[in-house]
């Protein structure tokens, strides 16, 4: 059940991130790029339970299917997985100054930002076939989305503990996935994918 959930919760936020993107991507190997991955309007019904279309597809049947078009549609290459990677420190130091300063909207903001990029994340090391990294994005996303929502409910607290929950998750995946340091940058370990 929770797998079915986390994919039905991954089609939604690709679903709405395709949505709201208005540049082009392309496939990797330079390919023309699909409608999916390009406005997410074709796929986004689909995607987020076919409310485009009324909605008559429902459970892991929709999630399912909804997950691996997008899977299919949007690959991610590794330098948009760089690209997240950056934007996730980014969002993760922005996080926590504004936890500390109890900026709790802006934190949830962050926060939110974060499980979005997690989820390319998720989706880059699932073409991979790296389980253990998929589970660790995962993760990372899950205590990513606990930070907004605790953030946005006024609960400092509890979004700061949601933080280092992701935050060591993040360490986990990286000692194995991750190598560079900030003078050379961080990439993919050589040999891993």
């Amino acid at each position: 059940m929770r797998i079915v959930s986390g994919a039905v919760a991954l089609a939604l936020l690709i679903g709405a991130g395709c949505a709201s993107r208005t540049d082009t991507t392309t496939t990797s190997g330079g390919a023309a790029p699909t409608p999916a991955a390009t406005g997410g309007a074709q796929a986004g019904g689909a995607a987020t339970g076919g409310a485009a279309t009324g909605g008559a597809a429902t459970g892991a049947r929709a999630g399912g299917a909804a997950a691996a078009g997008a899977q299919t549609a949007a690959r991610v290459t590794p330098e948009q997985l760089d690209a997240a990677m950056k934007s996730i420190t980014a969002a993760n130091g922005a996080l926590g100054t504004k936890l500390m300063a109890n900026d709790l909207p802006g934190a949830a903001k962050d926060a939110q930002t974060l499980a979005t990029a997690f989820a390319d994340v998720e989706r880059f090391f699932t073409q991979a076939n790296k389980t253990d990294a998929v589970m660790w994005a995962q993760q990372a996303r899950t205590g990513a989305s606990g930070a907004a929502a605790a953030a946005a409910a006024g609960d400092a607290m509890k979004a700061t503990a949601a933080r280092g929950n992701m935050t060591a998750t993040c360490k986990q995946c990286h000692a194995v996935y991750r190598e560079g340091d900030a003078q050379t940058g961080y990439r993919v370990k050589a040999g891993t994918i």
